[in-house]
């Protein structure tokens, strides 16, 4: 299958993604679109094609030409560019957060599905090997039934980002939470597996809107259990490379993540350990993501991040913010219907 495809955002994250998405089999690189000047100049002299300042003058002029969208911009402007995108009858590929807002990931959601399109969201621990063993050692049952979970995330994002656009709440939406947070909120969900139905957060702001640290309780609901999870996300670490730990707690047991070594304690049974041992590089994980999101459209993968799950993440995030401000604990399910 063939894939005509448009690059909106060819800053160094989006050049980096837009190189592995080129080099899949049947992809074309009709057009591109970025603010700065210099970003359009390296895009048309590198990939050969014509670049915009803006999508709307990508999809005047070549609207019709388009199949997929690879959006890679701030994140407050993922709303109207994956909306133009759709209204033109383009399957969406965003990085995270998907939307900076409940309504707007709703009215995605809802666009997408009466024009059978394709909406995927980056989150790129869903294609890591170690991640996927956790999941595939609580789905199978290995520590029993769940009913806890930690997770941690920290590194000095505040310093590696202080002057850009991920501290301006304007284009950022938020700080940590919203930034490197939202993986981490991403995959305790997916290895939960379970619903967020509430939330209660403190959250410590570096500036105004701009977050730094939050320490979540998150209440999931999985095959009528309840699950209670405790979540702390540090913007203000010495690791420039996030730093981060989940366990997840069942009835026969725990099982523990570090980003290197899986470590299975079962009732009665000795400790497992692993490490893994694949290729977990950036090519490697993004090559799977987009993969993945061609193989999806074609018909031949169900999608691994949907769109459902970008809005979940949306949705919990939105709810701490609010739980923190209002200082009680806000229902994540009832800003979805509110949204509807």
């Amino acid at each position: 299958m063939q894939f005509r495809a448009a690059a909106i955002g060819l800053g160094g994250l989006g050049q980096l993604e837009l190189e592995v998405l080129v080099g899949l089999e049947g992809v074309e690189l009709v057009a591109g679109a970025d603010v700065s000047g210099d970003a359009q100049d390296v895009f048309e002299r590198e990939f050969g094609a014509p670049a915009y300042a803006d999508h709307d003058a990508v999809l005047a002029d070549h609207g019709d030409e388009i199949d997929i969208a690879l959006i890679v911009t701030p994140h407050t402007l993922h709303f109207e560019q994956a909306r133009a995108c759709l209204e033109a009858d383009v399957h969406v590929y965003l990085e995270k957060p998907m939307v900076t807002d409940v309504g707007d990931a709703v009215e995605l959601l809802e666009l997408a599905d009466d024009r059978g399109l394709v909406v995927q969201v980056g989150y790129q621990r869903r294609f890591h090997p170690g991640f996927a063993e956790v999941k595939r050692l609580v789905d199978d049952g290995r520590v029993g039934e769940i009913h806890a979970a930690n997770a941690f995330l920290g590194q000095n994002w505040l310093g590696l980002h202080e002057g850009t656009w991920r501290v301006d709440p304007t284009l950022s939406g938020g700080g940590q939470l919203y930034d490197t947070g939202s993986h981490l909120l991403d995959v305790l969900c997916w290895i939960v597996g379970g619903v967020p139905t509430r939330v209660s957060a403190d959250v410590t702001y570096a500036k105004a809107e701009v977050d730094v640290n939050s320490a979540l309780s998150v209440e999931f609901e999985r095959d009528d259990r309840s699950i209670l999870a405790g979540v702390t996300i540090s913007g203000d670490g010495v690791e420039l490379t996030p730093a981060e730990g989940y366990t997840i707690w069942g009835t026969d047991g725990r099982v523990t993540f570090d980003g290197e070594r899986i470590r299975l304690a079962e009732r009665g049974a000795t400790v497992y350990e692993s490490t893994i041992d694949a290729r977990t590089d950036f090519t490697t994980l993004t090559t799977a993501k987009l993969e993945n999101f061609l193989e999806s459209i074609a018909g031949t993968a169900d999608p691994a991040v949907p769109g459902a799950d970008g809005l979940r993440v949306v949705a919990l995030t939105e709810a701490a913010y609010r739980a923190d401000d209002r200082e009680r604990r806000v229902d994540v399910q009832a800003l979805i219907e509110e949204a509807r």
